[in-house]
């Protein structure tokens, strides 16, 4: 590949056997690029327990890894020249893997985030339950100018959206910061977001999936929430599903759009089936660490599929490093979801453009005079996994010694299996050589994947039969 005259193009061995094996690997002193890696061979590494693909249980179907693209993100990339931004949006959305990250899916905010330029909604006139003066005009400024130049670099671009608040008069302090919402307009939201669907549908853009509300139990003044209580979220939720179908769209209607800690309520809210039978899915959040909570709603509702919609980076964040962002990302998936959304698509260097109180970065920290633009450690962990994991792919449950690295592993529509590794830099949790090892079996061959020692890597190894 580029930069490495040792390897050809497309190959880093000769064939050994009928197994065709490619790698590539980021570490924090070489950039994402091919790596030469030994063949398959039909001799076993006898001193630990191999990920067994042969006796892999395949578990949920993938739809991408993605971002959101913010109002301030928006802005922001509007600011760039054509040419930069072009650049920095194959880096983020080529599904080649010598150009970008592959990501295909893009969240979009209803009205104002705490990532906005201005406060504002698309609809401001009270008591207008029919939307008659909805109008998404404030968008065509960037937000869907920039939307549009984003699906041109990724055409696959799966687009989905919800609203921070609101508009402020169907709440209970008027304002669009903060508040909660009031009973008897579950219709007028519903409307809301339907009108703003079909806003999007009148500009060519293809709105796959809404929520009610980003975050419906987060009550703050300094930026635009709202609260509501589970029954007026579901109640709201069912409004919208039948609102869509009475439209003729193909949207889906997901559910909750926040953290794992609300499993429970979850769960309890999912005992009903009218819900059930509205929603085509239901989104999490990962501020709350604890995965395993989301994989047992998970367990206990099966043919509900889960999306992971929000988690970024921070500002100067030493806390989250690539090895971190493994963790975050593989446990969403390996606790049922299809897919792994992060925050904002691009800021400054300092977070900015931002009307809230968080510190957030974006998944590439942007100097909008230059152009230039460095790729987060969370950008670095999706890169591994957009070009190579496709649309339809299944995750596959797979037993065997990691060495305490992060794995996570998935079998595409053609047969080809794309595994990813996270190390932090030696092997984990166990005496002898500090060379982090990963083995796997599949056809009856072994093949063995050593890790850079004393530095951070991420590792795709793409192989297939």
């Amino acid at each position: 590949m580029a930069g490495n005259k040792l390897i050809a193009e497309g190959s880093c061995l000769p064939l050994e056997g009928g197994i065709a094996v490619r790698a590539w690997q980021t570490t924090a002193a070489k950039p994402f690029r091919e790596i030469f890696t030994t063949p398959f061979t039909r001799h076993a590494y006898g001193d630990k327990a191999p990920l067994d693909v042969d006796a892999a249980v395949e578990d949920q179907p993938f739809l991408g890894v993605g971002a959101s693209m913010t109002d301030s993100s928006a802005w922001l990339l509007s600011r760039m020249t054509p040419e930069s931004r072009r650049v920095l949006l194959e880096a983020v959305f080529s599904p080649d893997p010598t150009k970008g990250a592959g990501l295909s899916a893009l969240r979009l905010n209803i009205g104002a985030s705490d990532y906005s330029t201005a406060l504002y909604t698309c609809d401001d006139v009270a008591g207008d339950t029919r939307m008659e003066h909805f109008s998404a005009a404030r968008d065509d400024r960037w937000l869907f100018p920039m939307t549009k130049e984003a699906i041109a670099a990724n055409p696959a671009m799966f687009l989905f959206a919800a609203p921070w608040s609101p508009p402020g008069w169907m709440k209970d302090g008027g304002r669009i910061c903060g508040g909660r919402f009031k009973d008897g307009f579950e219709d007028a939201i519903a409307n809301y977001v339907t009108a703003y669907v079909k806003a999007c549908r009148e500009r060519g853009l293809d709105i796959g999936a809404v929520n009610v509300q980003n975050e419906p139990f987060l009550e703050r003044g300094d930026y635009p929430t709202c609260a509501y209580t589970m029954e007026q979220l579901s109640r709201a939720t069912i409004a919208l599903a039948r609102r869509l179908r009475e439209e003729g769209l193909a949207t889906e209607t997901w559910f909750w759009d926040f953290n794992y800690d609300g499993s429970d309520a979850v769960a309890a809210a999912l005992a009903d089936p009218a819900l059930r039978e509205a929603i085509q899915g239901v989104a999490w959040h990962s501020y709350d660490p604890s995965a395993e909570k989301m994989g047992r709603v998970h367990r206990n509702f099966p043919d509900i599929p889960f999306y992971h919609t929000e988690h970024g980076p921070i500002v100067n964040s030493a806390e989250r490093t690539e090895r971190w962002w493994c963790d975050r990302v593989f446990d969403a998936f390996d606790n049922g979801c299809r897919l792994f959304t992060a925050w904002n698509l691009c800021l400054t260097d300092d977070g900015q453009p931002v009307t809230g109180p968080f510190t957030c970065g974006g998944l590439v920290d942007v100097d909008p005079d230059t152009g230039e633009f460095v790729p987060s450690a969370l950008y670095r962990v999706l890169r591994h996994i957009g070009p190579f994991v496709k649309r339809g792919a299944r995750l596959l449950r797979v037993e065997g010694d990691r060495d305490g690295a992060a794995t996570v592993l998935f079998r595409n529509p053609d047969g080809s299996h794309a595994l990813v590794i996270g190390c932090a830099g030696r092997a984990e949790g166990r005496e002898g050589p500090p060379r982090a090892r990963v083995h796997v079996k599949f056809r009856d061959e072994w093949l063995s994947v050593p890790l850079p020692i004393d530095v951070w890597s991420i590792t795709t190894v793409v192989f297939s039969a």
